[in-house]
This record gives C-alpha cells, structure tokens and sequence, in this order.
C-alpha cells in the first residue's frame, strides 16, 4: 500500500520542480529581453554612422 506521506512528498517535489523550471523560463525571458534592448541600442548606433557615412 502507498503511504500518505510518500503521495504527499512526490506531489511537494513535483510542484517545487515546476517552480524551479518556472523561475528558470522567467530569467531566460528576462535575459532575452536585455539582450534585445542591448542589441536594438547597438543597430540604431550602427545605421546612425552608416548614414553619417552614405551623407559624406
């Protein structure tokens, strides 16, 4: 027979699992979205001096 006890530790695993995947989803997310605003800074320095560039 299963034990109560070992139902309620697989179930509490399982759930601070999905936490733990959640929370990594969520930084990976978030580094994504730093990462496109750095990159999005860096072409609208990049087409400012090629049109400084094509100007000249």
């Amino acid at each position: 027979m299963i034990d109560n006890e070992d139902i309620f530790n697989k179930i509490v695993s399982l759930v601070n699992l999905n936490d733990a995947h959640f929370k990594v989803i969520l930084d990976n997310q978030n580094l994504i979205l730093k990462n496109q605003e750095r990159l999005s800074i860096q072409l609208s320095e990049i087409n400012a001096k090629l049109d400084k560039i094509k100007k000249e």
